[in-house]
């Protein structure tokens, strides 16, 4: 691997914009080490080589010029293919999208160009963002690459994955119910959700509506925060994109800020069987933030218990609601065996999607009939206003709430997660409040955990602030890469 790809983004945009490095030399590294190891791991569906080395070459023109450089010039990064660049392939990682064109730029797009990025390639994902292990891709299995035998977590696993081995230094992903944070733990990165309206989802497409936020994959915090920067902000595109004021995300450096935290940590841990290796770990970590005069308290949200339930039920009706469109007719596949109209909107969607798919859009119509309306829906909506209600009171106890990041590690491919392992972080999404993922330490497997700290909506500043000082004092180090 080229040293040259172990440099944070923080370092990389600053030698490329004084010109002690070349945009095209950073590009050029990035495709020889994703040749070298990406037929092992699968973290890219599609890779734009020449277009990448010739938006590399501009920025160093542009550099040499002495013209202004943007915030992230010449530096490349991966993007999730869920994600519209204009006139690219956006799939899904889905046969119903496989020839489908991006006909516009989503607003994260727009913001990253308008910064100097080099799109290096889309990563590959579970289809339409549904599973969490990137194994119903459509196209091919993603791997862990501390160990290719064990996934890497979903649905963003391509993402993490790249990140992780150094293929790209940063990567967009979208979290749903833990898609960013949950591969981000089982890969050793830091995976960020932000809060409900952070960040535009405009040019995303969309799985659940009320839970999707795009989010960031970098190696340290303070890289998430920059990226963050860059692409969050109002956008009249996404009605529900609308931070009141700005927050400012670039000095998250205060080393005091332990001091006199105070912590939460819910008290249905102990409800869930975790992994003895993650119950070890993330008791050391507790111990460390104890050390550095953060205050622990204990939060009680009985709630968390629906939390499973909730999700299934709100998540499989928007995807209901949201893939009513993937009908063989206005785009997409079309199934060339159809006989009648309904037949034709049937076929094309039996023969392009898969069967995660299928299975969340046949139990989201259940749920939203006539009869099961107010005894499913109607009732799991009442439900998570009194989670939201429960998780706001504790944060008058706590400034944030602290958990293991997942409740297993990850498995090996053809095993299945618990519907528990992820409760603490789809209690996040369910509630539209943000949420990172910060490695903690390798386990006794020889693969990464994390810990997650959640805030109060639209905390992140603070949050990142948190996060990167507990980075500082965790075992993990982030200059360390798998061996491939």
């Amino acid at each position: 691997m080229d040293e040259i790809l172990t440099n944070r983004v923080e370092d990389l945009r600053i030698k490329i914009c004084s010109g002690k490095v070349k945009s095209k030399d950073i590009v050029k590294a990035c495709f020889a080490h994703i040749k070298k190891i990406d037929s092992k791991i699968k973290a890219f569906l599609k890779l734009s080589e020449e277009n990448s080395l010739n938006q590399a070459l501009q920025s160093d023109d542009k550099i040499k010029a002495g013209a202004k450089c943007g915030f992230l010039e010449g530096v490349p990064i991966g993007i999730k293919d869920n994600i519209m660049v204009k006139g690219e392939r956006m799939t899904s990682a889905s046969k119903y999208l496989e020839n489908y064109i991006s006909p516009y730029d989503a607003t994260v797009i727009e913001k990253l160009k308008a910064a100097g990025a080099i799109f290096v390639g889309r990563t590959n994902m579970d289809e339409f963002a549904m599973g969490g292990s990137t194994e119903t891709s459509a196209y091919q299995k993603t791997a862990n690459p501390w160990d290719i035998e064990r996934i890497p977590g979903g649905s963003s696993g391509g993402s993490a994955a790249a990140v992780s081995a150094g293929m790209v230094p940063f990567a967009l992903g979208s979290d749903t119910g833990g898609s960013i944070r949950q591969p981000a733990s089982f890969c050793g990165v830091v995976g960020y959700k932000p809060s409900y309206g952070l960040i535009s989802r405009y040019g995303a497409c969309a799985l659940a509506s009320s839970f999707d936020q795009i989010g960031t994959f970098s190696k340290t915090v303070k890289d998430t925060a920059l990226l963050t920067s860059i692409i969050a902000g109002k956008d009249y595109r996404d009605p529900v994109c609308e931070p009141k004021e700005w927050i400012d995300l670039h000095n998250i450096d205060d080393l005091d800020i332990l001091r006199a935290l105070k912590i939460g940590i819910p008290k249905q841990l102990l409800d869930y069987k975790t992994d003895v290796e993650i119950t070890k770990h993330f008791n050391k970590a507790v111990n460390k933030l104890k050390l550095e005069g953060v205050k622990i308290v204990e939060i009680d949200v009985p709630a968390y218990r629906y939390v499973p339930a909730l999700y299934k039920v709100i998540m499989c009706a928007e995807v209901s609601a949201n893939i009513a469109t993937f009908d063989g007719i206005r785009y997409g596949y079309r199934s060339p065996n159809g006989k009648s109209l309904n037949d034709e909107y049937a076929k094309s969607r039996a023969e392009s999607l898969g069967y995660e798919v299928k299975k969340r859009i046949l139990f989201g119509t259940y749920v939203l009939g006539a009869k099961n309306y107010y005894r499913c829906y109607h009732q799991a909506q009442r439900v998570r206003t009194l989670l939201i209600n429960q998780i706001t009171d504790a944060y008058k106890k706590c400034d944030f709430i602290f958990s293991p990041a997942t409740l297993q590690m990850p498995v090996k491919f053809g095993e299945t997660l618990s519907e528990e392992c992820d409760i603490f972080l789809i209690a996040a999404n369910l509630a539209g409040l943000p949420g990172i993922t910060v490695p903690c330490s390798f386990t006794g497997l020889g693969v990464p955990m994390g810990v997650h700290f959640m805030g109060l909506r639209f905390s992140d500043a603070k949050l990142f602030q948190v996060a990167n000082a507990f980075e500082r004092i965790s075992e993990f180090d982030v200059n360390k890469y798998p061996t491939l």
